[in-house]
């Protein structure tokens, strides 16, 4: 084929619709180029078509020419190509074949356009939905499209970390099968939303383990004119730590109301007792431990308030940590308000025979833990000519497990204390100057290793709500003292370079009950009995 069969005007025709245009023959020469390729590329006639666009040796990969002398009769390619002045230039190849009279293919005309455009914006559109698809991944939320019948047409991955279904799973099942009992009815109400309405709801979600989860809904509704039907398309906001922590605070709280009831009767059950006296020693103090408390449970609660509205979910961590500050410093009143109903009991003393040995021995192995938490070592000598006494069993046990704990607490690493018991017996003088109403008694003393008590501190131990703890109500000593008092008994403290020690003296043959008990302190440089 040594000329174009291609008139030379409907080359023209061609270059003013802009559309470039080749013939080459069986050996992939070019025998023909309209002026616009010319232009473009510069002339190819009488040379390889490969050689001229790419400067291969070889017939390109995937050549529409090359399929149509392989007797395709329409084949298309597109591939990047250089204009003359070195121009990226994306390009359209359309081949069909060229016969002669006999329908022998003879040769080929290839049809050339620039679609560099539209590759520009496929490209564009490309990298639009590859960034959609990211962010749609991305964010926290699950969102989510559901079609007229309720079912979900699309969902992102986000869904699978919530329900714990995979997204194929999730899909074409209706939202209801998801949301529990008692919530269906009213996400039923999305479907009859009218165009353009939202619905906006918190309910209960079920997960693929049965796990109850709460979940903020906010849907829209739009017509959608090719499917002619109602689309609903939305996000689901994960709020099950929210609601949690939002039970907790009500529970907090409730918690908090009940414990202020309680100081409520507390106080009315002192005026009923005609211990004025004592409310006005101790209001200041009382008033000073439960203050700093109640000041952190209002502030940390402020701020979780604040957080929770502001629909924060990457504070989910520090709206944990403000409820457990708050939910400590609750503990924390509890123990205040549970050594102020011990100390203000007026229980009677249920005593019977006892052997205060076994008590003790009972209330070393149940505080083990803590003692061996502190590697502490226990020296034990409990007297064995003590037998058994009258004692309140559950009120001793209370008084020795508040002076271990006392001493575990004073003492320091590897520290040891020492548990001592046996009978006294006064002389005639001391029965007499004391007025004793006891020949002999029992006689406990526990003794810590740790600092020194100063004396100004060791005047005050059994005063209500002095403590020299970073943690503590101050109540504990002051307990030990009423049970022992209770006892018709005595206890004594004294605190030097060898540690610190506490002594009990308990009447071994019942006193008058109408006696009031009494309490010896010692300074750091006396001995005690």
């Amino acid at each position: 084929m040594p000329d174009s069969h291609i008139p030379k005007t409907f080359g023209k025709l061609l270059d003013s619709a802009g559309q470039m245009f080749w013939e080459l023959d069986r050996n992939f020469r070019v025998v023909y180029a309209n002026d616009l390729l010319k232009s473009v590329f510069g002339d190819p006639v009488g040379k390889l078509c490969h050689e001229f666009m790419s400067g291969s040796k070889t017939v390109c990969h995937d050549c529409p020419v090359k399929k149509v002398f392989e007797g395709s009769e329409r084949a298309v390619s597109e591939r990047l190509r250089h204009d003359k002045a070195g121009k990226p230039t994306w390009l359209q190849h359309t081949a069909a074949p060229i016969k002669n009279a006999e329908g022998e293919v003879i040769g080929a005309g290839e049809l050339i356009a620039d679609v560099t455009q539209r590759k520009q914006t496929e490209e564009w559109l490309k990298d639009s939905e590859r960034l959609y698809r990211n962010l749609v991944e991305q964010v926290p939320d699950i969102i989510f499209s559901l079609d007229g019948a309720g079912r979900f047409s699309f969902v992102n991955p986000r869904v699978e970390e919530f329900l714990g279904y995979q997204v194929q799973q999730v899909l074409e099942t209706p939202l209801k099968d998801y949301v529990a009992e008692e919530d269906r009815k009213r996400v039923e109400t999305i479907f009859d939303l009218v165009p353009e309405a939202v619905w906006d709801e918190e309910v209960g979600i079920i997960d693929a383990q049965g796990r109850r989860r709460f979940a903020r809904i906010r849907c829209k509704a739009s017509f959608n004119e090719e499917a002619n039907t109602m689309v609903y398309e939305g996000v689901m906001r994960d709020r099950t730590v929210r609601r949690k922590l939002e039970e907790d605070l009500k529970a907090s709280k409730a918690a908090l109301v009940e414990k202020i009831k309680i100081i409520d009767e507390l106080y009315e059950h002192i005026v009923q007792s005609h211990k004025c006296k004592a409310i006005e020693e101790h209001t200041a103090e009382v008033a000073h431990e439960l203050r700093q408390p109640l000041a952190i449970v209002g502030g940390f609660a402020r701020r979780l308030a604040k957080q929770l509205d502001s629909h924060e979910t990457s504070e989910n961590g520090r709206q944990r940590q403000y409820i457990e500050i708050i939910i400590t410093e609750i503990h924390r009143l509890e123990r205040i308000l549970d050594g102020l109903i011990d100390f203000t009991k007026r229980d009677k003393i249920l005593r019977q025979r006892v052997n205060p040995n076994d008590l003790i021995e009972y209330i070393l192995e149940v505080t083990q833990a803590k003692i061996m938490e502190k590697r502490l070592k226990i020296d034990l000598s409990l007297g064995p000519e003590i037998g058994e006494i009258p004692l309140d069993p559950g009120r001793f046990q209370q008084l020795v497990l508040n002076l271990v704990s006392n001493a575990v607490e004073a003492s320091p690493e590897g520290g040891v204390i020492s548990i001592e018991t046996g009978v006294s017996i006064p002389s005639d003088k001391a029965l007499k100057i004391g007025e004793l109403d006891s020949a002999g008694f029992f006689e406990m003393k526990i003794r810590n290793t740790g600092p020194v008590i100063p004396p100004e501190a060791l005047q005050n131990v059994f005063n209500p709500f002095f403590t020299t703890k970073e943690h503590g109500t101050g109540l504990g000593l002051t307990v030990s003292r009423k049970i022992v008092e209770d006892h018709i008994g005595s206890i004594s403290v004294r605190s030097d370079d060898e540690g610190t020690v506490f002594t009990i003296w308990i009447p071994v043959i019942k006193a008058d009950p109408d006696r009031s008990g009494f309490c010896f302190v010692e300074p750091a440089s006396q001995a005690s009995q």
